[in-house]
């Protein structure tokens, strides 16, 4: 799913908005993505549009030093607890993003967190931000994995 993420950065990121969801769906599969990942990707830009960043407002712009609680850590995967410290240690997501990801991880305990699902959490938080920083993040997420599709 995360190529078809890309393929919606590279196309719509900058642009003042999505197209509709029918129209989006067919763009996709004509641009040679499979239902299944059309369908996971649609799901996660209506999740995109219900974040609701209101609760997480007075730590906005803040960077706190943010220890997992040891529960918080069960419920990531080796890879994904190492991508995670990687990016707490960069102040690359400030403690409102941080607290939005890890409220979604815990909301799908117990079933673990991967690298993958953790980063497209990561890309729910950021993904409306739009500044340098949030874009240079995303495209590390979307771009910098191994077997990335271009788009």
């Amino acid at each position: 799913m995360l190529d078809v993420l890309a393929y919606l950065f590279q196309v719509f990121y900058h642009a003042d908005g999505m197209p509709d969801v029918p129209k989006l769906a067919s763009e996709l599969a004509d641009a040679g993505f499979e239902d299944d990942e059309i369908g996971e990707a649609l799901a996660w830009l209506d999740d995109l549009g219900k974040v609701d960043l209101e609760p997480y407002a007075a730590l906005a712009g803040r960077y706190l030093a943010r220890q997992l609680h040891p529960d918080e850590a069960d419920l990531l995967s080796p890879d994904a607890l190492g991508y995670w410290y990687g990016l707490t240690q960069a102040d690359a997501l400030d403690a409102a993003e941080c607290e939005l990801v890890l409220d979604r991880v815990r909301e799908a305990a117990p079933v673990g967190t991967g690298l993958e699902r953790l980063q497209r959490l990561v890309l729910l938080a950021i993904w409306h931000k739009r500044h340098e920083h949030a874009a240079l993040l995303i495209e590390d997420i979307l771009f910098g994995r191994e077997n990335a599709t271009l788009h």
